[in-house]
């Protein structure tokens, strides 16, 4: 549900070391959502994040080596910056020296291979001779050429072919101007000489290792990195919240933010403990675009909430916690959009064998998983699907547990259709009455039943257009009834015809959408049986013709695995893209419900040691 909040303006002395232990207070209590009056801005804040940025840079840098075993090259002890005076910047402008050599490093061992794969091309040719040429009014330059551009330029004098690389033909021009070339891509010479290279390859790689080396006991001292990005990340909030707020007389500073409802007793003890001054209402109107959106999901619901943040879809603090419906709706989206019990199954194997390597952790994504896995093979299950195979289905257990009209072979693809609409019908309508019970004190949710109303004559129409059945008589009084009641009551205001007029000129476009909408979870049919039909082509590209000999057999083997591996993939993320979209889309349009809140982010500090 969607935490109810309060608007708070809170009142503190402005010297600077009572300011900064309020502050410290405030933020270890860490429920007041903060809205700045003004974009903060100091030269400290720019310092800050610039040294966060260092950090985070270096920190990624030693993450990488992270799987890596530390070393036993022959370095100096290295210093313990933990003790040493602004010992994490000495730390980063190491680690960036050394990350930059190993660049740099690499680099020239890219270019030194790259010469010496040339001179195995054309040969042990001296650098220092084709300078002397040059001199002397020569310059040779490098061409490969196939057997149709060589014909252009045959029959020229200072034209020589060397060589063949493949289908190539190695061309020298001898030219007499620097500028003179052939129409074609030059072959540059390389920069080193054949006899250096060894040595130069042995001293970078050995240079490239030490850098490595030097990271990897860099590495060991991670955690001074770590407490300093924790330390600047707790300043630069500490400072992005002093410079929110605004000074009264350079004596009271004043900041004005959000705090959920259950943490107005706290707030207030502690400001009375503090000394501070605090005004605490309801948020108005004008406060709305303000107002963050704070969700506490319990039970199944919270398995949700990982789509969600994925989609960054934050609900208005006005609109509608809709997780319950998103995640019941997903869950039984996921089972028909993959629809194969074999599939579940090994999605369900996986999720275990990753959760078990975590040690059974409690996180919500394992909780989502085992959810969605298990409704794919629910719905496998129901329709007869095992890797596409219809063999396996039809093992007399696995048959009796099928329903023969919704299966995959052999089933009725008119009565999946329609029984697809009907989803889209109900789950349209659940929006259209968890609007009406928003608005249960007002006549629009009159006019929400009058949307169900119209859904389901949409639904009965859509059945007659696309899929042939009659439609029955009450379909027009729904269509009548509906329209009636959204006319009078969408739009109740102070002029009653103002708004009527209003809802009747919106109505048919409105009708139109929601004709689509429903037309819209055929998807759900079209997707899944795309599934199934992937599969079985797998197996037939693996398995139809039989398999007569172990190589026909290993290539089976591996069709199967590559074919239904891709499969899954793509039907996981068809899960994601229409099993979402149907939710954040059609169901949202329904409900009204716009995502268009702010998260709740409290001004919290960890500790109080700062520099």
């Amino acid at each position: 549900m969607i935490v109810k909040m309060k608007k708070v303006l809170l009142f503190m002395p402005n010297s600077a070391g009572d300011l900064e232990a309020d502050l410290q207070v405030l933020g270890q209590l860490g429920v007041l959502h903060v809205t700045p009056f003004q974009p903060p801005k100091n030269e400290s804040i720019d310092r800050v994040a610039e040294q966060i940025g260092q950090l985070n840079k270096a920190m990624s840098i030693l993450e990488s080596y992270d799987d890596e075993q530390d070393s036993e090259a022959s370095f100096d002890e290295l210093t313990d910056y933990s003790t040493t005076e602004n010992g994490e910047f000495v730390l980063v402008e190491k680690i960036m020296e050394a990350e930059k050599l190993c660049v740099e490093l690499e680099k020239s061992l890219l270019k030194l291979t790259s010469d010496k794969e040339w001179y195995s091309k054309w040969g042990n040719i001296q650098l220092d001779d084709i300078e002397q040429l040059k001199l002397k009014g020569v310059w040779l330059k490098l061409y490969l050429l196939t057997n149709k551009e060589l014909k252009q330029v045959a029959g020229r004098d200072n034209i020589q072919v060397v060589g063949k690389l493949g289908d190539l033909n190695q061309v020298v021009l001898m030219a007499e101007e620097a500028d003179e070339q052939l129409d074609f891509s030059e072959v540059a010479l390389p920069q080193t000489q054949l006899d250096e290279l060894d040595e130069l390859l042995r001293n970078t790689n050995k240079q490239q290792e030490d850098s490595k080396q030097l990271l990897l006991q860099l590495h060991a001292q991670k955690s001074v990195l770590q407490n300093a990005l924790d330390e600047k990340i707790q300043h630069l909030d500490l400072q992005n919240f002093q410079y929110g707020g605004f000074d009264i007389e350079k004596r009271v500073g004043c900041w004005k933010g959000f705090i959920p409802e259950d943490t107005v007793l706290e707030l207030v003890e502690t400001a009375e403990k503090r000394d501070w001054g605090y005004v605490i209402q309801e948020p108005d109107q004008d406060d709305m675009d303000d107002v963050p959106t704070l969700i506490r999901s319990k039970g199944w619901t919270s398995r949700i909430q990982p789509v969600m943040d994925f989609m960054g879809l934050v609900p208005g603090y006005e609109e509608m916690d809709v997780s319950k419906v998103f995640m019941l709706f997903f869950t039984f989206f996921a089972g028909i959009l993959v629809g194969d019990a074999g599939y579940g199954l090994i999605f369900l194997v996986i999720t275990f064998l990753v959760h078990r390597k975590q040690k059974f952790v409690k996180k919500v994504e394992f909780s989502l998983m085992y959810t969605l896995s298990t409704s794919i093979m629910f719905w496998g299950i129901l329709t007869g699907t095992y890797f596409g195979a219809e063999a396996i289905a039809e093992f007399p257990v696995l048959s009796s547990l099928k329903i023969n009209q919704l299966a995959s072979f052999g089933g009725d693809a008119i009565f999946i259709q329609k029984f697809m609409f009907l989803i889209g019908a109900v789950h349209l309508t659940v929006g259209h009455l968890q609007t009406a019970w928003k608005y249960n004190n007002s006549v629009k949710a009159i006019s929400e039943l009058g949307w169900v109303a119209i859904v389901w004559g949409l639904y009965l129409i859509v059945n007659q257009m696309v899929l042939g059945f009659p439609s029955p008589e009450i379909m027009v009084w729904l269509f009548a009834g509906g329209g009636l009641l959204v006319a009078l009551f969408s739009n109740p205001g102070s002029s009653f015809v103002k708004g009527v007029i209003s809802s009747i000129g919106g109505l048919p476009l409105s009708v139109i959408n929601g004709f689509s909408d429903i037309i819209s979870y055929i998807r759900l049919y079209a997707v899944g049986l795309s599934t199934v039909l992937m599969a079985l082509s797998f197996n037939e590209m693996a398995i139809g013709d039989g398999i007569s000999t172990i190589a026909s057999g290993i290539g089976a083997v591996v069709i199967l695995i590559l074919g239904h591996t891709l499969n899954m993939i793509l039907a996981a993320m068809a899960v994601l893209v229409h099993g979402v979209r149907l939710n954040m889309l059609e169901y949202s349009g329904h409900a009204g419900v716009e995502f268009s809140g702010s998260e709740y982010h409290p001004f919290r500090l960890k500790s109080n040691k700062l520099k």
